[in-house]
């Protein structure tokens, strides 16, 4: 059980049948508990590597300057403001980042809405949202920035196939792999 380490009903049922907890600290606020057993312990369950993704998560916290005073850190969000943009689209091209989107949402919605600042945190999954929001992104006002979640390899390969004649004018992808095309 993911519990509290000394109340609730949950804590109770733990402690009386014995069950293995995994305690969830009281200064864990939800949008941060991804990286606490509340996450964790489903994504261990998943078959993932929590360890990887400590680990990853630690890498990215050096990188990122989480120790940077916030009004120095060049990565914040809210900088982009004073630059006229009011809107931060975090851009994936994988089904599977749908719900890294709408949690990075949550996240930046509720660290940096505050005080009448910040930017407004958006989503768009390429390919799917590219002609719903394709056009507005490249020829609506010029106050969003986009953010673009890339990987450097894919765990598959899909290749284009060659189409005799070219019917659709597609053959000058013939041979090239979805995800390089992504990119």
């Amino acid at each position: 059980c993911i519990t509290d380490a000394k109340k609730g009903a949950l804590r109770t049922l733990a402690t009386q049948e014995g069950y293995k907890t995994f305690v969830i600290e009281d200064n864990i606020g939800g949008r941060f508990s991804v990286l606490s057993p509340v996450g964790l312990l489903p994504i261990a369950c998943a078959g993932f590597d929590i360890k990887a993704l400590i680990n990853g998560a630690a890498r990215m916290a050096v990188v990122c300057g989480i120790n940077t005073p916030f009004e120095e850190n060049p990565l914040r969000s809210s900088g982009y403001s004073e630059q006229g943009k009011k809107i931060e689209l975090l851009v994936n091209f994988h089904p599977k980042l749908h719900y890294v989107s709408e949690w990075w949402k949550q996240l930046y919605g509720e660290s940096e809405g505050k005080d009448h600042k910040g930017i407004f945190p958006a989503s768009v999954d390429f390919t799917t949202d590219l002609h719903s929001m394709g056009q507005y992104i490249q020829d609506g006002p010029r106050t969003l920035m986009e953010t673009i979640v890339s990987f450097e390899s894919a765990r598959s390969s899909v290749s284009v196939p060659f189409e005799m004649g070219d019917p659709d004018g597609l053959n000058y992808l013939a041979g090239k792999d979805y995800a390089d095309i992504c990119r």
